[in-house]
């Protein structure tokens, strides 16, 4: 292990020195015996950390500090030595060879603070909101496209801001993007001063250290913009093909049931076989009926859908 074993005296002498970070020093098992905590650290200094920590363990205390060490950092916690009297004899002090994780650590504040300059010197406004949809973060650029400052925006759910209308616009996209597929989509949202801004709208699901999933949204103004009406166009569209899914599932859903009691299909399940196979219904079976119409949806994208999607990339 990247770590050592201390016993020290009363004289802050060692009296044991062991384990594997030894080597990463150039020192060999028990080579500090007899040296003092002065000498190994070249001060006299009863101040200096380990020295301190030292000192305070023989008069009882248990307690931790980190020694950075030339290019090595070090955990290190220091304790009394007690004999089958509960006397203190001396001190012993395990140090683990921290350097890889603080170097670890470092690593991550800086992409992390490389990725906050770059949400916060974007045009687009970019907010991070949790499972719940409320904000957890909101980049500068939100008061200029919303007129929001993030203190305005903590704790406040980013669907509320949503007009009603493109209420189930923003929900089908953001289930999509959870369930790994993201695309552009636009949404009515109210500003600060109560009027309402076109926002085209990305979202990417993001995942923390700890598991929790989280929502990275950036959003522009695109009120102005020529391909604002082809954003109204579309989420219409989208709309009434949303309908005409729903309407087909259920359709579907009595056929299956017509098909598992044994009935006879009615005139409207014949029609709607009819539909989807392309063809005439025959008089066979609802069984017959089923495997066309499963083929036919299989092999035959909606035109509203293919579309649809189309105008999505």
């Amino acid at each position: 292990m990247p770590a050592m074993l201390w016993a020290i005296d009363g004289d802050l002498r060692f009296t044991s020195c062991r384990g594997g970070a030894l080597a990463d020093l150039g020192l060999a098992p028990d080579s500090l015996v007899g040296m003092t905590l002065f000498e190994f650290f070249q001060t006299e200094d009863t101040a200096f950390m380990p020295i301190a920590a030292t000192i305070r363990a023989l008069r009882g205390e248990t307690l931790s500090y980190e020694l950075d060490w030339g290019t090595r950092v070090y955990r290190v916690r220091v304790g009394p030595d007690r004999n089958s009297l509960g006397q203190i004899g001396g001190v012993v002090a395990v140090v683990f060879d921290i350097s890889d994780v603080r170097l670890e650590e470092a690593q991550l504040l800086s992409e992390s603070e490389i990725l906050r300059k770059i949400a916060e010197n974007m045009p687009d406004a970019v907010v991070l909101v949790d499972g719940e949809g409320r904000f957890l973060y909101a980049s500068p650029s939100c008061a200029a496209e919303l007129g929001y400052d993030f203190h305005a925006l903590a704790g406040v759910n980013f669907l509320s801001l949503i007009e009603p209308e493109d209420m189930a616009i923003a929900q089908d996209a953001i289930g999509d993007v959870y369930r790994g597929d993201s695309y552009p989509f636009a949404v009515r949202m109210k500003r600060a001063d109560g009027s309402w801004a076109l926002m085209e709208t990305m979202a990417t699901a993001v995942t923390t250290a700890e598991g929790t999933r989280l929502l990275l949204v950036s959003m522009r103004d695109v009120s102005e913009e020529k391909r604002s009406g082809e954003y109204v166009h579309l989420n219409r569209r989208m709309a009434e093909f949303r309908n005409k899914a729903q309407e087909t599932a259920e359709n579907l859903r009595a056929l299956l049931v017509t098909i598992e009691t044994g009935e006879t299909p009615t005139v409207a399940e014949a029609q709607l076989a009819q539909a989807l196979t392309g063809g005439v219904p025959q008089p066979p079976t609802a069984q017959t009926q089923l495997a066309q119409a499963l083929t036919s949806v299989e092999q035959k994208p909606l035109p509203d859908e293919a579309s649809a999607k189309g105008s999505f990339h």
